[in-house]
């Protein structure tokens, strides 16, 4: 199952649902408008059906959340037609596979035609009436957790974080105005799952798309830099500044051509001095917006600054970076040189680290680097290995003790088929048998055709 690509196609087809309210608000039934959107919006659905049989979106703080994680890149886009909804008291509404254009277009009818203050409750009497039984509605959203009881899931945490990056980007495209309040949640969020549970957080940083880099990148960052922080700081709220922090080290690339952004090859010289004014442009952006936060200020401006300070950009009066810039540095230089991209393959882990390794002392501070493989190891939490008895495992711990021999989860048989129960394994435990398991090599698990996320 491809998470993103549901996500993705899920999202479409919540645009073309708003859409399709504001259209039907605005021109009767047989309108040309209407009848076009409406055409578009259950073409939408077809397509999100072909990988979920039944689509479910909740109602919360004002925008669609899918599958628990807020769809903030088209917040904006849909903030009328979800007020319309929740007007009418509906925290969920359920598309079935079996939804026609008929039922889409009665159900947002009744949605724009019926006066607000009516509950839930009565409205699910009026679609009755109307015939539809295809689309369902709830007074309750179904994955939205109770944030006083329940904890986010580290999946859910990482896919908000990557919609988060999203909606920063069109935000900037458009109003220049910053959404500090999705921000703050997501940095509190962030946090949160590190506090509990660092080695999810670990591999979750691991996942990786080159279609979706400029967003992906900022959510790995975060989750790296606080997870190693939180190795030598215990106060929540200084974690949550590094975590807003880290999110926002390369918004300055906002103000980067996005051809440049999207090139499908290495950048040329001059393009390189192009994308190397972002940390300048990213501290501007902050201090425009009367950031009282001066750390992302500082880690926006120093993250590219380099140990040995030959970095850039070359600002007068500082002679060292910032210890918390420095944490940032190393993330984002493991993610850049480990992540797909369009014009290269990703480095696996291993070799990452080797590359790094040369750039102690130079670029690279060498004690804070001695954190970092102490906390990701030589195989890192949520990487694909071979095992000498090619069966394929997904690391899930590493003990600083013991770089070598992390606890696995056995995904796939020595003969290539995904097992229905993974099996969880210690290497660094006895191990009975003629031959010990043991580790042979990283594996892309894009070209084993298997999605990381399906085994959280």
């Amino acid at each position: 199952m491809n998470h993103i690509l549901i996500n993705n196609l899920v999202k479409n087809f919540a645009k073309q649902l708003a859409l399709l309210i504001t259209e039907t608000s605005l021109y009767p039934p047989q309108h040309p408008s209407v009848v076009a959107q409406g055409k578009y919006t259950i073409d939408a659905l077809i397509s999100a059906q072909k990988e979920v049989k039944d689509v479910t979106l909740d109602i919360a703080e004002g925008q669609f959340v899918f599958d628990g994680i807020p769809l903030y890149e088209i917040k904006h886009a849909v903030e009328k037609p979800v007020q319309i909804i929740a007007a009418k008291e509906i925290k969920s509404i359920t598309f079935s596979s079996e939804v026609s254009i008929r039922d889409l277009s009665r159900f947002i009818r009744l949605l724009v035609d019926k006066p607000s203050g009516r509950n839930a409750d009565d409205f699910r009497a009026e679609m009755a009436e109307a015939g539809i039984a295809a689309i369902s509605v709830e007074k309750k959203a179904k994955s939205i957790r109770d944030e006083e009881t329940e904890l986010l899931p580290p999946d859910k945490v990482y896919g908000s974080s990557i919609e988060a990056n999203k909606l920063i980007f069109n935000a900037m495209q458009t109003s220049n105005a910053l959404p500090m309040d999705v921000i703050d949640k997501i940095a509190k969020d962030i946090t949160n799952l590190i506090t509990r549970d660092t080695s999810s957080s670990l591999a979750l940083a691991s996942l990786r798309s080159y279609d979706e880099y400029t967003f992906t990148h900022s959510a790995n960052v975060a989750l790296l830099s606080v997870a190693m922080a939180s190795s030598f700081i215990s106060d929540k709220p200084a974690l949550n500044q590094l975590a807003k922090a880290a999110l926002l080290h390369d918004i300055g690339k906002t103000k980067i051509p996005l051809t440049l952004l999207n090139k499908p090859d290495a950048l040329s010289d001059e393009e390189w001095k192009i994308m190397r004014r972002h940390p300048i442009l990213g501290a501007a952006i902050l201090e425009q917006q009367n950031f009282e936060d001066k750390l992302s200020v500082v880690i926006c401006t120093q993250h590219h600054m380099k140990y040995d300070m030959s970095g850039y950009p070359q600002i007068s009066g500082i002679t060292a970076v910032h210890p918390l810039a420095m944490v940032v540095n190393i993330c984002d230089i493991y993610d850049a040189i480990s992540s797909r991209r369009a014009y290269r393959k990703p480095l696996p882990s291993d070799k990452a680290l080797a590359v790094m390794m040369r750039l102690i002392g130079c670029d690279i501070d060498p004690q804070f680097f001695k954190i970092f493989i102490q906390m990701m190891g030589v195989y890192p939490p949520g990487s694909f290995v071979r095992l000498n008895t090619n069966e394929i495992a997904m690391i899930k711990h590493v003990y600083p003790h013991a770089l070598l021999l992390p606890e696995i989860k056995i995904v796939i048989d020595a003969l290539g088929n995904l097992l229905e129960e993974p099996l969880l394994l210690n290497l660094a435990d006895h191990q009975q048998g003629s031959t010990p398991r043991e580790i042979k090599e990283i594996v892309d698990p894009q070209e084993l055709g298997i999605d990381p996320l399906s085994f959280f």
